[in-house]
Protein backbone atom coordinates (compact mmCIF):
# COMPACT_ATOMS: atom_id res chain seq x y z
CA UNK A 1 0.00 0.00 0.00
CA UNK A 2 1.74 3.55 -1.01
CA UNK A 3 1.17 6.28 1.82
CA UNK A 4 1.21 9.97 1.33
CA UNK A 5 1.78 12.18 3.79
CA UNK A 6 -0.11 15.11 4.17
CA UNK A 7 0.77 18.23 6.22
CA UNK A 8 -2.37 19.70 6.96
CA UNK A 9 -1.94 24.09 7.45
CA UNK A 10 -5.45 26.51 8.11
CA UNK A 11 -5.66 29.92 6.13
CA UNK A 12 -8.63 31.78 5.49
CA UNK A 13 -11.25 29.15 6.86
CA UNK A 14 -9.61 26.65 4.20
CA UNK A 15 -7.29 23.62 5.27
CA UNK A 16 -4.35 23.46 3.19
CA UNK A 17 -2.35 20.41 2.38
CA UNK A 18 1.49 20.48 1.42
CA UNK A 19 2.50 17.04 0.18
CA UNK A 20 6.22 16.32 -0.81
CA UNK A 21 7.39 14.92 -3.92
CA UNK A 22 10.68 14.46 -6.01
CA UNK A 23 9.51 16.57 -8.84
CA UNK A 24 6.03 17.55 -7.78
CA UNK A 25 4.67 19.46 -5.18
CA UNK A 26 0.73 19.34 -5.55
CA UNK A 27 -1.31 21.31 -2.55
CA UNK A 28 -4.79 20.42 -1.87
CA UNK A 29 -7.35 22.56 -0.14
CA UNK A 30 -10.47 22.59 1.08
CA UNK A 31 -13.01 23.13 4.15
CA UNK A 32 -12.73 19.50 5.13
CA UNK A 33 -10.40 16.92 5.07
CA UNK A 34 -12.34 14.51 2.78
CA UNK A 35 -12.27 17.91 0.61
CA UNK A 36 -8.27 17.98 0.96
CA UNK A 37 -7.82 14.29 -0.09
CA UNK A 38 -10.26 14.66 -3.21
CA UNK A 39 -8.71 17.63 -4.48
CA UNK A 40 -5.77 16.04 -4.42
CA UNK A 41 -6.72 13.15 -6.47
CA UNK A 42 -8.23 15.97 -8.73
CA UNK A 43 -4.63 17.25 -8.68
CA UNK A 44 -2.94 14.17 -9.37
CA UNK A 45 -5.17 12.92 -12.12
CA UNK A 46 -4.31 16.35 -14.15
CA UNK A 47 -0.94 16.28 -13.74
CA UNK A 48 -0.32 12.27 -14.57
CA UNK A 49 -2.79 13.19 -17.86
CA UNK A 50 -0.78 16.63 -18.76
CA UNK A 51 2.63 17.51 -17.70
CA UNK A 52 3.54 14.28 -15.13
CA UNK A 53 2.76 11.60 -17.66
CA UNK A 54 6.26 9.95 -17.12
CA UNK A 55 6.43 10.39 -13.47
CA UNK A 56 6.43 7.07 -11.77
CA UNK A 57 5.77 8.53 -8.09
CA UNK A 58 2.55 9.80 -9.14
CA UNK A 59 1.03 7.54 -11.36
CA UNK A 60 -1.68 6.38 -8.86
CA UNK A 61 -4.17 3.75 -10.92
CA UNK A 62 -6.01 2.71 -7.61
CA UNK A 63 -6.86 5.12 -4.77
CA UNK A 64 -7.93 2.36 -2.77
CA UNK A 65 -4.31 1.20 -2.28
CA UNK A 66 -3.06 4.27 -1.16
CA UNK A 67 -2.98 5.63 2.50
CA UNK A 68 -3.20 9.07 3.30
CA UNK A 69 -1.93 10.05 6.58
CA UNK A 70 -2.57 13.42 7.57
CA UNK A 71 -0.04 15.54 9.73
CA UNK A 72 -1.15 18.89 11.61
CA UNK A 73 0.81 22.08 12.59
CA UNK A 74 0.24 22.17 15.92
CA UNK A 75 -1.67 25.50 15.42
CA UNK A 76 -4.31 23.60 12.86
CA UNK A 77 -4.19 21.11 15.28
CA UNK A 78 -5.97 23.23 17.75
CA UNK A 79 -8.58 25.16 15.77
CA UNK A 80 -9.47 21.77 14.28
CA UNK A 81 -10.00 20.04 17.52
CA UNK A 82 -11.03 23.08 19.46
CA UNK A 83 -13.28 21.30 21.77
CA UNK A 84 -10.64 19.87 23.89
CA UNK A 85 -9.36 21.78 27.14
CA UNK A 86 -6.12 23.04 26.80
CA UNK A 87 -5.96 23.80 30.66
CA UNK A 88 -6.48 19.50 31.12
CA UNK A 89 -4.08 18.73 28.23
CA UNK A 90 -1.51 20.88 29.70
CA UNK A 91 -2.00 19.18 32.87
CA UNK A 92 -2.12 15.58 31.73
CA UNK A 93 0.99 15.77 29.64
CA UNK A 94 3.26 18.35 32.34
CA UNK A 95 2.95 21.45 29.71
CA UNK A 96 2.64 25.10 30.92
CA UNK A 97 -0.49 26.08 30.21
CA UNK A 98 0.50 29.47 28.37
CA UNK A 99 3.40 28.13 27.04
CA UNK A 100 1.24 25.71 25.32
CA UNK A 101 -1.25 28.30 24.28
CA UNK A 102 1.26 29.95 22.89
CA UNK A 103 2.06 26.96 20.68
CA UNK A 104 -1.91 26.69 19.58
CA UNK A 105 -2.25 30.47 18.59
CA UNK A 106 1.36 30.50 16.84
CA UNK A 107 3.23 33.08 18.88
CA UNK A 108 6.08 30.25 19.73
CA UNK A 109 6.71 27.07 17.79
CA UNK A 110 7.63 24.33 19.84
CA UNK A 111 10.90 22.45 18.91
CA UNK A 112 11.29 18.52 17.85
CA UNK A 113 11.17 17.11 21.12
CA UNK A 114 8.51 19.22 22.38
CA UNK A 115 6.05 18.72 19.68
CA UNK A 116 6.87 14.27 19.96
CA UNK A 117 5.86 15.29 23.58
CA UNK A 118 2.51 17.21 22.84
CA UNK A 119 1.94 14.28 20.28
CA UNK A 120 2.39 11.31 22.64
CA UNK A 121 0.10 13.47 25.35
CA UNK A 122 -2.64 13.39 22.65
CA UNK A 123 -2.44 9.85 21.74
CA UNK A 124 -2.78 8.30 25.55
CA UNK A 125 -5.80 11.07 25.50
CA UNK A 126 -6.91 9.08 22.56
CA UNK A 127 -5.75 5.74 24.16
CA UNK A 128 -7.10 6.26 27.63
CA UNK A 129 -11.04 8.21 25.53
CA UNK A 130 -11.12 4.43 23.91
CA UNK A 131 -11.60 2.55 26.93
CA UNK A 132 -14.06 4.38 27.63
CA UNK A 133 -17.39 2.60 28.20
CA UNK A 134 -21.00 4.69 29.32
CA UNK A 135 -24.35 3.42 30.36
CA UNK A 136 -27.85 4.46 30.06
Amino acid sequence: MKKIEIIVEKNDGLLWGRVTGKNWMPTPYGVTLKEVADNLKALVLDYTLHEGKSDRQWSIKDWSNVELAFKYDLVTFFETYNYLNLSALAGKIGINRTLLNQYKTGIKYPSAAQTKKIEDGIHALAEELGKVSLVA
